[in-house]
């Protein structure tokens, strides 16, 4: 399939989600599909480890692979905002830089999000992103 089509489809699973609220469960998932994003949350990106946390106030911090960030983030039924973000400025090395300005894009892209006990995924218009709770 080449890019663009990838991208349309993409699109279009990401605004399905939005419009039906709910999408199809992962192995594991318990409880209901719109859970609060609130609590500590892992992922990876090209074998990096990167987590964010989500508090009660609106705001939105964690390890984007090299450097911390922090923001704030605003939901509205299943629509999440996230930013801006502020991130420090350390040096990183391959292929932790690759990997962090992914996951901050994937951030600051952010359009919806699903959250069970385990898992949380981050929806922007061309794809998900997973966490899993911890």
């Amino acid at each position: 399939m080449n890019r663009t089509r990838r991208s349309l489809v993409a699109a279009t699973l990401a605004l399905g989600l939005l419009t039906a609220g709910a999408g199809p469960a992962l192995a594991g998932d318990t409880g209901s599909a719109m859970r609060s994003p609130v609590g500590d949350w892992h992922t990876r990106t090209l074998g990096v480890k990167q987590t964010i946390t989500f508090d009660d106030k609106g705001r939105v911090y964690g390890d984007a692979g090299c450097n911390r960030f922090t923001g704030g983030y605003k939901i509205k039924g299943d629509r999440l905002t996230i930013g801006p973000l502020a991130t420090t400025l350390m040096a990183c090395e391959q292929p932790n830089s690759d990997a962090e300005a992914i996951f901050l894009n994937k951030l600051g892209a952010t359009v919806a999000y699903q959250a069970t006990a385990k898992r949380l995924r981050l929806f922007t218009p061309k794809d998900v992103t997973v966490f899993r709770a911890g």
